[in-house]
């Protein structure tokens, strides 16, 4: 287990003291894939080198497997590291070393044989499936296989901890997807516990156990990565949630509902989200059949977070007073999220 107890770091410059982490306290569990979600200079990168010290703490403890790591001295701490992997952005590769050389590195700075670098170098090759790459250099790669090369690095001295520092920021989508498979299967495969770090929540939505959302150095919110997509408690975590779930009526629908008015229309527009057996159950049309009033679906979408339906609609609804607040009542009843967006005549122009 990985837990972070009090953690605080600021760094200090000629202008001003800038508190990148203020009192972190943080348990990652054997095993997992845990993500740390959070904006540019939340202070989520200071975090996962606090983990490995790379960054040292000013107060506060880092325990590692019951191990306080962050009192240990230079060497007891390159003796630890070896057991913490790390990967990055920008892939930090050798460019005057192929792919087989760039990941025998730590073998070689570990002082094993030429045998048995070869046959673990082989191992990690087949494994990042990359043994049709392995005398390129890194300039002769593409992004996706570059990484997967400093995947292959990391995992050399078969550490029992993978950390991830904005791996996929720098690839395209589909190359994320891969690589993000690769990541879990390596998870499952060898029980390596995993702790990504990103500003992506469509990743954390990927692969995730469970998430933690750092907003101005400060851990406003953990949790398993549905609860936290369906029941958000942060600022920060609505934001990111919001741009891959939650639908936003779009600009050109106000030229069609003038927002707001007052509540004495008699069409509502409202924003529902379903998960799990919700999304699959016919709630809508039961609805207009059971009070008699018209749904005119807006906008709307669907996603799945860990293999359960997460979906969101934006619905006007119109019909008389009485049969609307029924129908609102029966939507809250169901324990939907549900919000009321606006009440609003319809002006003279067809929607999209």
């Amino acid at each position: 287990m990985i837990r972070l107890e009090s953690v605080k770091k600021t760094f200090s410059s000629a202008k001003q003291a800038v508190h990148a982490l203020r009192k972190v306290d943080l348990e990652i569990n054997d095993g997992e894939i845990f993500g740390i979600i959070g904006k540019s200079g939340a202070g989520k990168s200071t975090l996962i080198r606090c983990i490995n010290v790379l960054e040292r703490p000013d107060s506060g403890k880092v325990i590692i497997d019951g191990q306080e790591i962050s009192a240990f001295d230079d060497r007891q701490l390159r003796a630890a590291r070896k057991k913490i992997g790390m990967i990055f952005q920008h892939f930090n590769l050798l460019t005057s070393r192929t792919v087989r050389q760039n990941i025998a590195v730590p073998l070689e700075l570990a002082g094993l044989s030429r045998k048995a670098i070869n046959t673990e170098v082989q191992r990690l090759l087949e494994l990042v499936e990359l043994l049709d790459k392995a005398d390129s250099y890194p300039a002769q790669l593409s992004g996706g296989q570059k990484q997967r090369v400093g995947i292959a690095r990391a995992l050399a001295n078969k550490p029992t901890i993978l950390l991830c520092d904005e791996a996929t920021s720098a690839l395209d989508p589909q190359t994320t997807k891969s690589i993000l498979a690769l990541l879990k299967t390596i998870n499952s495969k060898m029980n390596i516990t995993v702790v990504l770090i990103t500003h992506e929540m469509q990743v954390i939505k990927e692969i995730c156990d469970r998430v933690a959302v750092i907003e101005d150095g400060i851990i406003v919110e953990t949790g398993k990565v549905l609860d936290v997509f369906t029941k958000p408690k942060s600022r920060t975590a609505r934001e990111f949630i919001t741009s891959i779930t939650a639908p936003i009526l779009p600009e050109d629908i106000y030229t069609v509902f003038p927002l707001p008015v007052e509540k004495t229309e008699n069409s509502i527009i409202v924003r529902v989200s379903f998960v799990g057996e919700s999304a699959r159950k016919p709630i809508i049309s039961t609805m207009i059949k059971k009070f008699n009033v018209d749904a005119n679906i807006l906008f709307g979408n669907l996603v799945n977070i860990q293999e359960i339906p997460l979906g969101g609609l934006i619905i006007e609804l119109s019909g008389e007073k009485t049969d609307l607040y029924q129908a609102l009542d029966y939507l809250t009843k169901l324990e939907l999220e549900m919000e009321v967006i606006g009440y609003a005549p319809r002006n003279d122009v067809a929607t999209a």
